[in-house]
């Protein structure tokens, strides 16, 4: 049946009305059928080495989604539409102070969580004799990404992950550079400048105000010209001190052997990486257990470049390693898990929770 002009402009009218209608009767916190289902069906990837030939003889009801998706292929190509509505989304102010929204808690799965403003999906792989554990994240607003410290600036107080994600209301949660064993490097947490140093040996990551990360690479001046440089750009909200860079423009970088930290032994590790605008992953890798021997730093480059990061950069690890989801240690440790200085963490913004 054809439609005449006006009944197609009265028909696209309609829908247009329908859409914005959607934006105010969609409670904030909740997840659409539709969303959901768009969400799967933008997921191609499978985690496997078989050839894409090799799954098309299975339809979506076959398929094992929690198995054979790439989460990060689904999160960095689904439509901003995944995180609605816009107008329930509350920019968490900057201050170190400031918690996140109280995450939904029906929103959890063992899997992962998600309301309007965050997308986090988890997944174990099993990869060079080890357990990687894997946390992809899609945010609404750069605020959601934030970190914590433990007690004032500089002080030796520690907490553990899990204890200090918990009082920042994080969804997940990893530790971060333990900034206090070191001297030197761009420390600034939250927006506030902790310490201004450059480094000849070590790089340097710095996370801007629109949530994007620059990793700038050992050298007093290399760092001393790319840090200007980045801010007469930009606001830098937050810089970390330990490394190395594992991941630049997508591409795995080749580890020096003077690096510190032990970067060619197998151990815990810690990562975060950047995989698009408002998309990351966090990974950590368990060590010195019966199970999983930990990684080098290059295979750790090698994985976080495979999974499609375009930037990658390595946190204190051995035991300071963790990966803190809804409160719980999901990395796997052969001793109790250990206090550190400051964390990482995604947080909703999500008009549904409070922010203490």
């Amino acid at each position: 049946m054809r439609l005449t002009r006006t009944a197609m402009a009265l028909l696209t009218a309609a829908v247009l009305l329908l859409t914005f209608s959607l934006a105010f009767t969609i409670p904030s916190g909740a997840i659409t059928s539709e969303a959901d289902r768009r969400y799967q069906a933008e997921a191609p990837l499978s985690w496997s080495d078989e050839d894409d030939d090799s799954m098309e003889e299975y339809n979506d009801e076959e398929m094992d989604i929690a198995t054979a998706l790439k989460p990060y292929r689904a999160m960095a190509s689904a439509a901003l539409s995944d995180i609605l509505p816009v107008n329930d989304i509350a920019y968490l102010d900057i201050d170190i102070q400031t918690t996140g929204r109280t995450p939904v808690a029906a929103n959890f799965t063992p899997t992962g969580y998600r309301d309007d403003t965050i997308i986090v999906e988890l997944e174990d792989v099993r990869q060079d004799n080890s357990m990687y554990h894997v946390a992809y994240v899609k945010i609404a607003t750069p605020s959601q990404l934030r970190t914590a410290i433990a007690g004032s600036f500089g002080s030796n107080r520690t907490y553990k992950t899990s204890v200090l994600g918990k009082s920042m209301n994080a969804i997940v949660a990893i530790n971060g550079d333990f900034y206090t064993h070191t001297k030197a490097g761009f420390i600034i947490r939250q927006g506030e400048t902790y310490r201004q140093k450059t480094s000849k040996n070590m790089d340097l990551l710095l996370i801007d105000d629109a949530g994007d990360f620059h990793i700038v690479l050992r050298g007093h001046d290399n760092q001393e010209k790319a840090v200007k440089s980045l801010m007469s750009q930009h606001t830098i909200i937050n810089g970390f001190f330990f490394g190395p860079a594992l991941v630049v423009d997508g591409v795995a970088q080749e580890i020096p052997t003077e690096y510190q930290f032990n970067p060619f032994g197998n151990e815990p590790r810690a990562a975060i990486g950047q995989l698009g605008p408002l998309t990351y992953v966090m990974v950590t890798v368990d060590g010195r257990t019966n199970d999983s021997e930990g990684v080098t730093m290059p295979e750790l480059a090698s994985f976080m470049a495979s999974i499609g990061c375009e930037a990658a950069y390595g946190l204190d690890g051995g035991n300071s390693s963790a990966l803190v989801f809804n409160n719980q240690l999901i990395s796997v440790k052969n001793v109790e898990e250990r206090a550190v200085s400051d964390i990482i963490y995604f947080a909703s913004a999500t008009e549904l929770g409070q922010a203490q």
